[in-house]
C-alpha cells in the first residue's frame, strides 16, 4: 500500500476523533513514512511494518474516547469507550464487558435496596401513627412507638445505602478508567496511555 492510501485510511478510521488529535496523529504517520523513506525502504514495506490502517483508527478513537470519559464523566461517555475498547479483540468481551456488567448489576441492586428501604420506612412509620391514633387496628405487631422508630431507622438506613451508591459509582467509575487505560495499553503494546 502507498502513503498516500494509507494515509487516506487511517484518516477514515480516525474520523471519531477531534480534529486537532487526528491531525496530531497524521502528522505522526508522515513523519513514519519520511524516516523510512531515509533509511531506504518502500512505502510498501513502511505501511507493512506500521500495521493496518483500520486497527490503529480503532487503537486511537478507543484512547480518544477513554480520554474524553475520564475528563468529561457520563454514563454515555463510559459506554461509548467501553464499545470501543470490546472492538479492539474479542478477548475484549470478555475481559472488559463482563466486569462492568456486573458493576452495573451491583450498583442497580443496591439502588433497588436503597430506594424500597426509603418506601417501607414511610409506610411502616405511618402504620404505627395510624394505629396510635386509632384509625386501624392490628396493623403493627409490635408497640407502635416502637415501629415508628424503626420506619424511621429503615429510612435514614435506605438514604445511606443511596449515598454511599453515589460514592462508590465514583470510585468505580475511576477505577474503571483505569482498567480500560490498561487494557488498551496491553493491547496497543506500550507501557501506559
Amino acid at each position: 500500500m502507498q502513503k498516500d492510501e494509507y494515509l487516506k485510511k487511517l484518516g477514515q478510521a480516525l474520523s471519531g476523533i477531534p480534529e486537532p488529535e487526528r491531525k496530531d496523529i497524521l502528522a505522526d504517520y508522515v513523519e513514519h513514512f519520511k524516516m523510512g523513506v531515509l533509511d531506504g525502504r518502500t512505502e510498501e514495506e513502511i505501511a507493512e511494518s506500521l500495521g493496518d490502517p483500520k486497527t490503529i483508527g480503532r487503537e486511537y478513537t478507543a484512547i480518544s474516547l477513554v480520554k474524553r470519559a475520564e475528563h468529561s464523566p457520563s454514563a454515555g461517555g463510559i459506554g461509548r469507550a467501553i464499545l470501543a475498547t470490546i472492538g479492539l479483540g474479542i478477548f475484549n468481551l470478555i475481559v472488559v464487558l463482563i466486569p462492568f456488567i456486573c458493576i452495573i448489576t451491583i450498583l442497580a441492586v443496591l439502588l433497588v435496596i436503597g430506594f424500597s428501604l426509603c418506601c417501607a420506612g414511610p409506610i411502616l412509620t405511618g402504620g404505627a401513627v395510624l394505629e396510635m391514633v386509632g384509625i386501624v387496628s392490628g396493623v403493627i405487631f409490635f408497640s407502635a412507638p416502637a415501629a415508628i422508630f424503626l420506619g424511621i431507622g429503615i429510612t435514614c438506613l435506605g438514604l445511606l445505602i443511596i449515598i454511599g451508591e453515589f460514592w462508590l459509582a465514583r470510585i468505580l467509575y475511576r477505577i474503571g478508567i483505569r482498567y480500560l487505560k490498561w487494557n488498551i495499553a496491553i493491547i496497543h503494546g506500550s507501557e501506559s496511555l
